[in-house]
């Protein structure tokens, strides 16, 4: 099994990763499974449309910063006309991944300069800006992990410190020098990526899809009505730019249930109907925090 991830190793990707493999699979496979690693989430998705992986498990939403929107560009491929776009259609959403998100200063000592992903800068924003006060300089890179890297690698005397998890303290040999730096306790979701891999009802699933929706008065009240007729809870509803024209929109929906499901299955046709373009993300185990 070969699973593609975030690089370089030590991100919070990684850390996803390995949980789903013990919590959701936890066979023979999955004990020899091989990560490879990648720059970009579109990397990993390109990885998936090679071959290169059987997997990918990317992060599509965090509590405080909201969604990914690299995620939810990727898993929108496939929705315009192309001599590729059926075989886009083809990667789903096999699984998900919770991960409560602890975010630590690591580094070699005094530290002049702070390094990290975006998404872990923006979740630290009081913690930097009594830095950004002491003259310290702030800047995004690619991944967490890629921060403790690049800390690793610096001359101490040049003070470069990562923002990253307590795992690439560790891997990267650096000193932890403040704990949970981050403003408020947050979690990432992680989505697991296949390639035509059909997964089986669990009883606690979610079903994700994107649409396309007709430009007419009530059109989203009228599909959102598909799943409220039918008391089917929906967990998330996200607009994104469709990228055609200012101001026309696609939606993300996850739904609970599988799409074998009959109230589900009858849903998802009835929105089928009202909409221009309607496409199956997939379904698959929800993962909650309970427990952890």
């Amino acid at each position: 099994m070969r699973i593609g991830i975030l690089g370089p190793e030590g991100t919070f990707s990684e850390s996803a990763a390995r949980y789903w493999l013990k919590r959701f699979r936890n066979d023979e496979e999955s004990t020899e499974a091989e990560f490879r690693f990648y720059e970009t989430i579109s990397d990993v998705y390109e990885g998936l449309m090679r071959y290169e992986i059987d997997f990918g498990v990317v992060p599509i939403e965090n509590s405080l910063e909201g969604s990914v929107s690299d995620t939810l560009d990727v898993l929108s491929s496939g929705c315009d006309e192309g001599e590729d776009a059926e075989e886009r259609t083809k990667i789903q959403i096999v699984g998900e991944v919770l991960m409560p998100i602890r975010i630590f200063l690591l580094g070699k000592g005094h530290v002049r300069k702070v390094v990290s992903h975006p998404h872990a800068l923006a979740q630290c924003k009081r913690f930097l800006r009594s830095l950004r006060k002491k003259g310290v300089e702030v800047k995004a890179v690619e991944s967490t992990a890629l921060a403790a890297k690049i800390a690793s690698l610096a001359p101490a005397e040049e003070g470069v410190a990562a923002l990253a998890s307590e795992e690439a303290a560790r891997k990267y040999k650096l000193r932890v020098l403040a704990r949970d730096v981050q403003d408020r306790e947050s979690v990432t979701r992680f989505v697991v990526l296949a390639r035509e891999y059909e997964t089986k009802p669990t009883g606690h699933d979610k079903t994700s899809i994107l649409i396309y929706l007709k430009d007419r008065p009530g059109a989203l009240y009228e599909v959102l009505g598909e799943f409220a007729h039918r008391k089917i809870n929906l967990t998330k509803i996200e607009s994104r730019p469709s990228k055609k024209a200012l101001g026309d929109y696609m939606f993300h929906i996850d739904c609970e249930g599988h799409i074998s499901e009959k109230l589900v299955r009858e849903a998802i046709e009835g929105v089928r109907k009202k909409v221009t373009m309607l496409k199956i993300l997939g379904s698959y185990p929800r993962d909650s925090l309970k427990g952890r």
